[in-house]
This record gives structure tokens, sequence and C-alpha cells, in this order.
């Protein structure tokens, strides 16, 4: 419980403070509101492909450098790619042609935005994972106390939602150069070991990731075709609902960090099982007292009373994200991501096909925001019956071997 405690603590003032730098950016206009909506969904698909790096590292924990270098020419690619083909991007969302432009002049920035955020967020977890909390939570407070001087002193000056993601992007560089003097880490570029276990690791990861978010992506243009006032009521609810993950994703780190060494693969998972139990009702209470908190944060321009009943949907979203995070976290310990890339699979099918059925319907914010929980907890369920397959695939082997023997 200390090490949630003292992570938890970290998350939840990242939390809080990236919903004051959105609420910035939401107090603009409603305009500002769906074209940061739009770029959310945007951003996480790209965010799965550009993490390949950190995915592989999180398996693997050593060649720091060599996987910033990865993640560093992925993002590249990627950024350069996105400026390419903005007009393209930016009309797959039912837009007006002012938040079209707003949403192509992000995505010009986005080449610098990839590079130097996905730069910063691997080597803040790399600090963690090494159990640097210390440096951690230093890098944060820098990191955010910088985010928001230089977005108040931007939106008080020009309310202009370029120069909003421009302050970001230097509070990004200020922390990397922190983080990195501090770590110290040896210079090595990637060599066959760090590519063999990229193409073993972080391709199955990375497509596993690309298949979830691409839901969320076909989740997104859906529900900009029910007009600026529902999309904008999306955009905040879903936000909101993103934001209240780093709850469960303190409890994933948790369990990342306590996963025991030692013991059989039975013995592991029940202890992980032991820890579900454990932090279940901390969680849930943490994560709705907190949606609407950042709710409160992150209404911006859009009446706080348009959020209601609609956010209730959107936050019970948790009860999937627990056993996903849980289960998760065995199947990346087992270094099962084949496990991981069904599951997303069959979850990512699951909430388009809920989303395709209700979009044209009067319940269909309510179905929008009942889809995300139900695809976490249907993957839970694969993850879930992998690994217990996989236990008894082990148990089996061993029993064979001692009849052998």
């Amino acid at each position: 419980m200390k090490e949630f405690i003292s992570i938890l603590i970290s998350f939840v003032f990242m939390g809080i403070a990236d919903s004051i730098d959105l609420a910035f950016n939401n107090a603009i206009s409603i305009d500002t509101i769906i074209v940061c909506g739009s770029l959310l969904t945007i951003d996480l698909i790209l965010k799965s492909i550009s993490d390949i790096g950190l995915y592989t590292y999180r398996i693997d924990r050593k060649n720091e450098s060599a996987y910033l270098i990865v993640n560093a020419i992925t993002n590249l690619i990627i950024g350069i790619l996105v400026f390419l083909f903005r007009d393209i991007i930016a009309n797959m969302f039912d837009l007006t042609i002012s938040q079209k432009e707003i949403l192509k002049n992000i995505l010009s920035l986005y080449i610098v935005y990839l590079l130097i955020g996905r730069m910063a967020n691997v080597i803040f977890e790399m600090v963690r994972l090494k159990d640097n909390l210390k440096l951690y939570r230093k890098s944060l407070i820098l990191y955010y106390t910088l985010l928001i001087l230089l977005d108040a002193i931007a939106y008080i000056t020009t309310k202009n939602i370029i120069i909003l993601y421009i302050a970001t992007m230097i509070s990004w560089g200020v922390s990397i150069i922190y983080m990195l003097y501090n770590l110290k880490l040896e210079f090595k570029l990637p060599n066959k070991e760090v590519i063999e276990k990229i193409a073993k690791y972080g391709v199955p990861s990375t497509t596993e990731r690309v298949l979830a978010r691409i839901g969320v992506l076909v989740y997104g243009i859906l529900v900009s075709k029910l007009g600026t006032d529902k999309y904008s009521v999306h955009a905040i609810c879903y936000s909101v609902c993103v934001s209240c993950e780093i709850i469960t994703n303190a409890y994933q780190a948790t369990l990342m960090i306590k996963y025991p060494i030692n013991g059989t693969e039975k013995e592991k998972y029940d202890s992980i099982l032991n820890m579900k139990r454990k932090f279940f009702s901390v969680v849930i209470l943490l994560d709705f007292v907190l949606c609407f908190i950042y709710l409160i944060i992150m209404h911006g321009s859009l009446p706080l009373k348009e959020c209601f009943p609609y956010i209730f949907f959107y936050a019970i979203s948790v009860f999937g994200l627990y056993p996903y995070e849980t289960y998760k976290t065995v199947c990346l310990a087992q270094r099962r991501p084949k496990i991981l890339l069904v599951g997303s699979l069959i979850g990512s099918i699951i909430r388009v096909l809920i989303c395709v059925a209700f979009y044209q319907t009067d319940f269909a914010i309510y179905a929008f925001g009942l889809a995300n929980g139900i695809d976490f907890y249907c993957r839970s369920l694969i993850f879930r019956l992998g690994i217990k397959k996989q236990i008894k695939d082990l148990n089996n082997k061993t029993q064979n071997c001692k009849e052998e023997d």
C-alpha cells in the first residue's frame, strides 16, 4: 500500500495539473473544446505507435538510451506523416470549417509536439520504473509548475490555442533536460539485441495498442456526427474519463513494482489477485471523486449542467478499467503480448459495434459512455482466460515431466 500511495499522490498531482492545462484550452471557446476532443483521439492512436520503444523497455528494463533513440526515430517519422496528411486527418471528423482550420494548425506543429512530448513521457516512466521516485516527483513538480505558469501567461495575453500548445512543449523540453542530467544514462545505439526484443515484445504490444485506439478513433469520428452540442458534451466527458485513468494507472504501476519475482506462475497470479481485492474499494472511490473534480475544472466554455447526467455513464468505465489493468499487468510480466493483442481486438470491435448501433438514437451519448467501460471489461475477460490457459498448460507440462522422471 505504501508504494501505491506514493505513486498515487504523484499521479493525482499529474491528473489535476493536466486538467488545469486542458481547462485553459477549453475556456477559449466551444470550438477549442471540440478541436481538443478530436485531437485527443488522434493523439491516442499515434501514441500507440510512437511508444514502441517504451513498450519493449517495460519488459526488458535495460538499454534505456537505445529505446529512447528508437522512440525518437519513430516519433519523427510519424510527425512528418501527420504534417503531410494533416488535411486528410482533419477531414475525418465532421467539424465546421473554422474548427478544421484550428485542428490543421495544431497538426502542423505535431512533429515537434510528438517528438518532445513522447520523449518526456518515456523518460518519466523510465525514472519511475527504476524506482527513483524522488527524482520522479521533483521532475513532475518542475514540469507542471512551469506548464501552468506558461499556460496562464499565454491564456491571459493571447487566448490562442497554438501558443498554449507551444507552452506545453517548452515545459516538456525543460523537464527532459533536467531528468537526463540527473539520470546520467550511458549512451548506447540500438543493436541487434534491442531490435530483436522490439520485434518480440514491442511490435505485438504496439499492434495491441493501435487496434485498441483505432476503436477509439472510430468512436470519435462517429460522435462528431452528432452535432456541435452533443460532440462538445462527449469531448468533455471523455476527457474527464481519460484523465481519471491516472487512478487505475497508479494501481497498475504499483502492480508492476510489486509483481513477485519468485514462485510459480500460479503463485504470482494469486498474489496479483490478492492485490486486486485489496485496492478495489480505494480505486473505485477515488475515481468517482476525481471524476467530478476534473469535470468542475475542465468544463470550460460548456455549462457544467450540460454534462449531467452523461458523466455518470462515462465514469463507470472504471469498473472495466480496474480488471483490465490487473490482468494486463500479469500478461506484461509473463511476457505474453499476444494475449493483449487478442483481447484488445475483441474489445475494440465490441466498442465500435455498440457505437454504430446507437449513434443515431436518442441514447447515443449514454451508449458512448457505456461503450468505453464495456470495451475494457471485455478485454479483461480475454486476458484472464489467456492467463488461466497458460497456467494450466504450464502445470500440465510440469506434471508430465515429473511422470517421465
